[in-house]
């Protein structure tokens, strides 16, 4: 029913990859072995998964085993039983968590409009359409493992969809285009939200997700009610409880990311002028794209917690040259500092993984030094340039190694092997000369640091009325300002409404968090103040700077 809707779909998600991640598209390294049996054709991932590829059996009912080559089977491909109109029955394992548009389309199953309920089908515990005419509230079955790609594309008519915990991923554009849904309730165990998952669902303003989440993809709730609501944003960025979903590319200066936030969504801070950021404590990924083209960052300050680094997430070009990641991470993903400018990188003993291209056209990073603890080094992963190519027939890049690039590590480790694979310069760290005592008397210099400055900011949104301001100005508290060191100074850089820049004259902002609205008429609607508050410090603490957004209501 929707198969021309997908097929679009993923045009389209061709096109934008390209544009956004051109490199990634032209990925030459397969994660995935592709093996055959008598009933299936299937991948086994790099991570020791199956995913069933294609069915190649004959039966008319089909039990898919829940392991194949003793790997579980968690996903099932579009298309897999294509052609297979013979199929009248389909038991599919609760370790599949995603399946494929289109995965059962030409099935006798799916043709059978016995199998539909209330213009839904179910294939065994698995959500594979809604039909585009279901409407009002709809509750996905206790029990159901995984819902298809696109399931509910198209349903313009749903307003309210309740799905339990036992759905571990919310897929790719499942609910893109559902305009009239205002309510998305999940119940505790789900983990992910897959990428553009309610992009469009222009009216979603109540969003009740559980702390289960570990995953947020890209642009996954952009363009819903919730996302175009100013009294959601706070400072420029826009939570979901635990979750940060993103940080508004105008920011500037220092960010520090809300304490108890433990997930980031993937491109989170794509793009933005931000100059020094610091993660909570309880982040353990940072996630896919975090910080791509974030090329004024200067600093980033980890937390204790985090474990990993996900794919393509440092800034290309940015203005870092030398980077200590954090003492307990343990997995640098697929490209994740790709043609980033340092010049040092420090790996903490925790590591065990450095995946394929991890460090692909780092041209000024000339040598590395690699904890003996690591268990894997991926393809090409140091010491390589990548240079991309389109002709007429062909797209794609090839690369080339750094002839002087220089391994740092230990005898018989995965380190070794890597450069002696790859023809690299290899030194044993055992063997290094040890440092010359010096003549020169000890000096212990006296290093005088100043404390950082505790200023906290609280903003509450506000609320005066157009009809009083005609006559005469109104005052309101809306910013609490606490615990500053030194003299306290406050600016309103910039005043929206609807999204669009105004004047800020009519607005005047005091060091004591008053704020008067000078009188005048004024459209109603809510106004987003951002304001820059500076504390200068003294002997003992530092000057410091924090930008809040005000949020006043005019009715």
């Amino acid at each position: 029913m929707k198969k021309a809707i997908s097929l679009i779909l993923a045009v389209l998600m061709l096109v934008s990859v390209f544009a956004i991640m051109p490199l990634t598209a032209y990925a030459r390294y397969d994660s995935y072995e592709k093996k055959k049996n008598d009933e299936y054709e299937y991948l086994v991932n790099k991570e020791g998964t199956v995913e069933v590829y294609q069915y190649l059996g004959k039966d008319s009912e089909v039990v898919i085993p829940d392991t194949i080559e003793g790997y579980p089977v968690i996903a099932i491909s579009s298309y897999a039983f294509e052609s297979c109109d013979f199929v009248t029955k389909i038991s599919i394992p609760d370790t599949v968590t995603t399946v494929g548009d289109d995965a059962f389309c030409d099935t006798a199953y799916y043709k059978n409009e016995d199998n539909w309920e209330n213009g839904v089908l179910y294939v065994d515990k698995v959500l594979y359409e809604a039909s585009e005419d279901i409407e009002g509230k709809f509750t996905v079955k206790d029990g159901t493992t995984a819902i298809a790609y696109y399931a509910f594309v198209g349903c313009s008519k749903l307003t309210e969809i309740n799905i339990p915990g036992s759905v571990k991923i919310l897929p790719y554009r499942t609910f893109r285009g559902c305009t009239s849904l205002t309510d998305l309730n999940v119940g505790e165990g789900t983990e992910v939200i897959e990428d553009q998952s309610f992009w469009g669902c222009v009216k979603l303003e109540n969003i009740n997700l559980p702390k289960t989440i570990t995953k947020v993809g890209v642009r996954a709730i952009a363009n819903t009610a919730f996302y175009k609501d100013d009294y959601n944003w706070d400072n420029g960025a826009l939570y979901l409880g635990n979750i940060l979903i993103e940080l508004d590319t105008e920011f500037t200066g220092t960010y520090t990311v809300r304490e108890g936030t433990t997930v980031i969504a993937d491109s989170a801070f794509e793009e933005c002028n931000i100059t020094r950021l610091y993660l909570p404590k309880g982040l353990k990924i940072l996630p896919q794209s975090a910080l791509n083209l974030c090329k004024h960052l200067k600093n980033i300050y980890f937390n204790d917690d985090l474990e990993e680094i996900a794919s393509i997430c440092f800034p290309t070009y940015s203005e870092m040259s030398v980077i200590e990641l954090p003492p307990n991470l343990k997995t640098i993903d697929y490209r994740a500092f790709s043609y980033t400018d340092f010049t040092e990188v420090k790996l903490p003993e925790s590591l065990k993984t450095i995946d394929a291209e991890a460090f692909v056209s780092c041209k000024n990073l000339k040598e590395i030094t690699i904890p003996a603890g690591v268990e894997k080094i991926g393809q090409e992963a140091l010491g390589y340039i990548a240079h991309i190519y389109i002709t007429q027939d062909d797209q794609g890049y090839y690369t080339t190694k750094m002839d002087d690039f220089v391994i740092k590590g230990y005898p018989n480790t995965t380190a070794e092997a890597y450069a002696e694979k790859h023809g690299f310069k290899f030194v044993d760290l055992t063997k290094e000369p040890a440092e010359e005592p010096s003549d020169e008397p000890a000096v212990n210099p006296v290093v005088t640091k100043k404390k950082a400055n505790p200023l906290t900011l609280a903003a509450a949104n506000k609320t005066v009325k157009a009809k009083k301001l005609k006559s005469k100005k109104q005052t309101v508290k809306p910013l609490t300002i606490k615990n500053a060191k030194g003299k306290v100074s406050v600016k309103i850089t910039s005043v929206k409404l609807r999204k669009k820049k105004i004047s800020a004259k009519k607005f005047k902002l005091t060091s004591n968090g008053k704020l008067t609205v000078k009188k005048g008429n004024y459209k109603t609607g809510t106004y987003s103040l951002k304001v820059k508050v500076s504390a200068k410090g003294n002997s003992e603490y530092k000057s410091l700077s924090k930008t809040v957004t005000v949020k006043l209501k005019v009715k």
